[in-house]
């Protein structure tokens, strides 16, 4: 009898081969979706640090005696200073200014809008030790640094009622998935009003 070549069976060998590749594409893809997985969890881990660092620089701010940390600078107490950073000119409590971009300010400055407006936290959420009068802002370390914060003040334009102001707190975190793109993970507005 006569066997044409249509009829003839698969071999082992092209059986493994087939078998090898198929694995190959199914470990492959698994690995993609595992990374994936394990990204989108530590975004969002990442987000709901940022979420509860930026509520609690905005309620610090909003506690903040309206009366006292609204005068001139060189007039507010020490208690209006919420940076942790006791270098000159740092305390200006509820004033206008401060920025929140357009990108993150890594290292702390010495002189520009977010002077006065913004602080640093550890990787366990601690607000750094400030620099001094004496050490300027030498005391930070860049390296210790896992999350920035930055606020903006603004004086809304009075309608007739109590004078507001809208603060705006940005969380940047030195390990997100977009921390290279200098968006903050997190931008949190409040209006805060006179009490008087």
């Amino acid at each position: 009898m006569k066997h044409s070549s249509s009829e003839d069976g698969v071999t082992l060998i092209e059986t493994l081969i087939a078998v090898l590749v198929a694995v190959i594409g199914v470990f492959s893809v698994g690995g993609l979706i595992f990374q994936g997985v394990v990204t989108n969890k530590n975004q969002g881990t990442e987000v709901t640090r940022a979420t509860i660092y930026a509520q609690d620089k905005m309620e610090k701010l909003l506690s903040l005696d309206y009366a006292n940390c609204t005068q001139s600078a060189s007039a507010q107490p020490a208690s209006c200073n919420t940076t942790n950073i006791n270098a000159a000119d740092w305390t200006d409590g509820l004033l206008a200014g401060g920025a929140i971009g357009p990108s993150v300010q890594a290292t702390c400055p010495t002189s520009g809008a977010s002077l006065g407006y913004i602080d640093f936290l550890g990787s366990n959420g601690i607000q750094l030790p400030g620099a001094t009068a004496a050490t300027g802002c030498s005391a930070i370390a860049p390296s210790d640094i896992s999350y920035v914060r930055m606020w903006q003040i603004t004086d809304v334009a009075s309608t007739g009622g109590p004078s507001l102001k809208q603060i705006t707190v940005a969380v940047y975190s030195q390990s997100a998935v977009n921390s290279g793109s200098g968006k903050p993970v997190v931008v949190l507005t409040s209006l805060l009003s006179d009490p008087n």
